[in-house]
């Protein structure tokens, strides 16, 4: 009999020891492979990746070349001026003087060239003849009321006898930095020579314009009056 209850109590001993290493033992995650290797799960994944390609494009964007977005340049515009009762609208383009410090608004239908030291001249390219000079006199040159005097005996030295009266540019708007402006205004035999003297804040600009029956001062004006 107690050889029986001796087997018995072996028996128990090893049945509760299974049972305790059994409970021990771990159970694989569902995130581990059956080597014990982490498992991804895909929709961790997914929001991995998507928040790279949301970093992507915003590195993207911050990484574009400021120079388009800084450079939208556009250096045609135009000029509306009035030619023989005729209202007409000419695009111009921003233009270096060819030898003076200064650009001009240069209407398509004219032709910019040096005429000789600081003396450029405009011309018409339907008729030569009408024609604008331009000068420009840095004020460390000159003093504007010698140059006013100058350009007053200039232009009574050509007159030929005849008057001259001021020219009305009331109907244009004038750049708020052009000021001293005078004007001298003749006509004769079809012809018409205007001269205008007017100063910037770095420079004094004079403008000779020569005009006939083709009758584009007024373009020529405009554009003159665009000179920086």
């Amino acid at each position: 009999m107690k050889k029986y209850l001796l087997i018995l109590s072996i028996l128990t001993a090893l049945l509760l020891a299974a049972c305790g290493t059994e409970s021990q033992t771990e159970e694989p995650s569902p995130t581990d492979d059956s080597n014990g290797a982490p498992v991804e799960n895909p929709s961790e994944q997914e929001e991995i990746d998507g928040d790279d390609a949301v970093e992507e494009e915003e590195t993207e964007e911050n990484t574009e070349d400021p120079a388009t977005e800084e450079n939208p340049t556009n250096d045609v515009q135009s000029i509306t001026y009035k030619s023989n009762n005729q209202e007409i609208k000419g695009s111009t383009t921003n233009t270096q003087s060819p030898q003076q410090d200064y650009h001009i608004d240069l209407m398509d239908g004219f032709t910019i060239t040096a005429e000789e030291p600081g003396r450029d001249v405009v011309m018409a390219d339907v008729d030569p003849d009408v024609s604008m000079r331009i000068e420009a006199f840095p004020k460390a040159d000159i003093v504007f009321e010698e140059l006013l005097t100058n350009t007053s005996d200039m232009v009574e030295a050509s007159l030929a006898g005849e008057d001259y009266n001021e020219y009305d540019l009331s109907s244009i708007q004038l750049d708020e930095q052009i000021t001293n402006m005078h004007t001298f205004f003749v006509e004769y035999e079809g012809e018409t020579v205007l001269t205008l003297l007017y100063e910037r804040p770095d420079k004094f600009i004079r403008l000779t314009i020569f005009d006939n029956d083709a009758d584009l001062k007024d373009a020529l004006v405009k554009m003159g009056l665009t000179i920086k």
